[in-house]
Parts: structure tokens; sequence; C-alpha cells
């Protein structure tokens, strides 16, 4: 028994020993295959990377070439045309690319790369910045010595006019120095020079002339107060019974330097313009009772509602032939019309509106006159106006 349990114990170890030594060569023919096939994936990249260098390496070479054939035609270019500007070279590699052609279709017409393509764009950009910065400095460098001789000029102008403020500051104390020292001392007079007209001078005088009819009445010294109020003179053109009737007013009239004119004696038209001789015998009627008032003659008159429509022709010559001069008005106020301040911007209105040289204002020696003219006479003294008398001196006004 313990013989046959030995030989089973030997023949299992050596079955062991078969076994293992069996595993040991598949193990070690594995590890030849794996390491043949890891040899050959190997060899097989390896040789794939060779290929692709060889590709690029082909390709890197035809670059090269085609930047030589592209340096060599353009040191071609540069020999033949050795004169070309730089602005003639942009603009015939503008040339030539058309407009409306892409960068792939104008590298394969010119057998190009695209990133050669894009890189010459680039560069004319660069030259073309590089050009607008010089041309830049250029004209500030041209504009630069301008400004500098413009400032040194204002400069020079500010010395002098300084210069010569101080030497007339110098001359006005040396003057006044000297007037000083004088004193007492008399010298002789030297003629004064003439002096030239002021520009107030020069521009012509604004002359308006005030017209009073049918005085003088109770209201005729608060017109001449309001007149001399104003520096202003008038014209009265007075009948004869109202004269009589107000001789202080009539006296007053005279004394303040007022023309005293006539209007004849009845102001009705029915009396006055039934003839030539009516009419010149109303009007030198008054005028002897203005000289037994006032020791004053006149030949100035106005008929009643003026010339137009009762002076006919013959009226006219008869009043001439006896020394008479007519006058009328080119400013009726309506002062006889409106009772109140109307009368006044009526006035404005035409004086402003027409085109009269030397008004002659229609008034009344009444009360709502009176009243208003204050207003009036402003307004022409604001304006610059004069108010002067008539004369025998001034071409008359008819209608």
């Amino acid at each position: 028994m313990k013989q046959k349990e030995g030989n089973k114990k030997g023949w299992s170890n050596s079955v062991k020993k078969i076994a293992i030594g069996a595993a040991v060569v598949l193990i070690s023919l594995g590890g030849v295959a794996a390491v043949e096939k890891a040899q050959s994936s190997t060899d097989k990249s390896s040789t794939e990377k060779s290929v692709d260098s060889q590709e690029e390496k082909m390709k890197t070479e035809a670059i090269q070439q085609e930047e030589e054939k592209d340096q060599a035609s353009i040191h071609k270019n540069e020999e033949e045309e050795p004169n070309q500007s730089l602005q003639e070279k942009e603009n015939q590699a503008e040339n030539s690319v058309e407009p409306n052609q892409s960068i792939e279709e104008a590298a394969k017409q010119q057998n190009k790369s695209i990133p050669d393509m894009k890189a010459e764009e680039e560069k004319v950009k660069e030259i073309e910045i590089e050009e607008e910065k010089a041309q830049e400095t250029e004209e500030k460098k041209e504009t630069k010595p301008k400004v500098d001789e413009e400032e040194k000029a204002d400069k020079k102008n500010k010395e002098e006019k300084k210069q010569e403020n101080v030497s007339s500051s110098s001359e006005n104390k040396q003057e006044q120095a000297s007037a000083q020292q004088s004193g007492n001392q008399t010298t002789p007079s030297t003629p004064e020079l003439p002096t030239a007209p002021s520009n107030e001078e020069n521009q012509e005088e604004k002359v308006v002339y005030l017209t009073f009819d049918d005085g003088p009445s109770t209201h005729t010294q608060e017109i001449l107060q309001i007149l001399d109020a104003h520096n202003a003179k008038g014209t009265f053109f007075m009948l004869g019974p109202n004269m009589k009737r107000f001789p202080e007013a009539t006296k007053a009239i005279v004394e303040g330097g007022h023309e005293p004119a006539l209007h004849g004696v009845s102001h009705d038209a029915h009396q006055i313009y039934q003839s030539k001789d009516t009419v010149v015998g109303e009007m030198k009627e008054a005028q002897n009772d203005l000289y037994h008032l006032t020791g004053v003659r006149t030949n100035l008159i106005r008929t009643p509602y003026g010339s137009v429509p009762y002076m006919k022709p013959e009226y006219l010559e008869a009043v001439h032939q006896n020394g008479f001069e007519l006058w009328d008005w080119n400013i009726d106020s309506l002062d006889w019309k409106y009772k109140d301040a109307r009368y006044v911007n009526g006035v404005i209105h035409d004086i402003e509106t027409k085109s009269f040289k030397e008004p002659v204002i229609l008034l009344h020696d009444k009360q709502t006159t009176a009243q208003h003219l204050n207003d009036l006479l402003d307004y022409l003294s604001a304006h610059g106006y004069k108010m002067k008398p008539l004369d025998d001196t001034l071409p008359v006004v008819h209608f």
C-alpha cells in the first residue's frame, strides 16, 4: 500500500513538472509573438512617419522653389525698371488681382500659394501706412515754420506796441512836468487849429414844424409852456378877433420867439371865399390887428380849411400880388376830430410811414391838443427832431 501511494505521488509530481514546462513554453511563445507584433507596429508607424516627412519635405521644397521664382522675378523687374516708384509697384500688385476675384483664384492664376498672397497683401498695406505717416510728418514739418514765423511776428508787434505806449506815457509825463515848471511864466499863445466836424454835425438835421390854428385862446399859455420845456418853437396862425380877445397870449407868442401868422377874421367859408377881394381883405385886417398889439408885421397866412378847394387861381394870384405867402400842411393831426390822445398816435404814424423831409403838422390852439401835446413832443425829442418855426425864407408847402 505504501508503495502504491509513493508511486502515485511520483506520478503526480512528474505530471506537474510537465504541465509547468508546457506553461513556460506557451508563455515564452506568447511573449515572442507580442514582441513581434509590437515590433511590426513600430516598424509600420516609422514607415508612415517617414512617408509623411517625405511629403512635407517635398511640399516645403516646392514652396521654396516658388518663393525663389518670385524673388527672381522681383529682382528681374527691379533691374529692368530701376526708376519705377514704390507707388507704381503697388498699383501693379493691385491691378494683378481683379476687384471681384477671390484670393484663391488669384493664387491659382499666379501659381502662388494662398499664404503667400495674403502675406503680399499685408506687405502692401504696411507700405501704404508707412507712406501716409511719412507724408503727415512732412506736412507737419512744412506748417511748423509758418506757425513759428506768425508767432514771432505777433510777439514782435506786441513788443512794438508796448514800447510805443511806454514812450507816449513818458512824453506825457515830460509835458506835465514842463507845464508845472513853467508855472506863472507867460508864453506866446499859439493859434488853435480848426477841429474836424464830428459825426453828429455831418449828419443831416431832422426838422419838424408845429403849426397851431384858430388862436389865441385860454389854452395858449399852456401850449407855450410845453413848447418851452422841450426847447421847441411853433407857428401860430391867429384870427383877428381872438388876438384882440387875448392880447397877452398874442404878445407871449411873439416874446417867446415863436412865429406869429395870420388866419383871417371870420373863419367862415361863405364870407372869406366870396371873392379874391374878401380873401385879401380879411388877411390885411388880421395883419393890422397883430401890428397894433405887438408892433410886428407878418406875411405868412393860412386860409381856413386850407387852400383846397376854396382858393381859386385868381385868389392865389391876388394874395401873392399883395405880398402874402400861403401855407398848407402835409400832416393833419386830426386833433379837431379826436377829443383824446389818438391824434398823437396819428401824427407818429404819419411821420414814420410818409416820406416827408420836413413835416409841417396841422394842430389847433385848443384844450385837448394842449392836454396831450407833451406826449407828441417827447416822441419828437427822443427821435432827434428839431422843432422850429416857419419863416419867409422856406419853400412853402401847398396841397
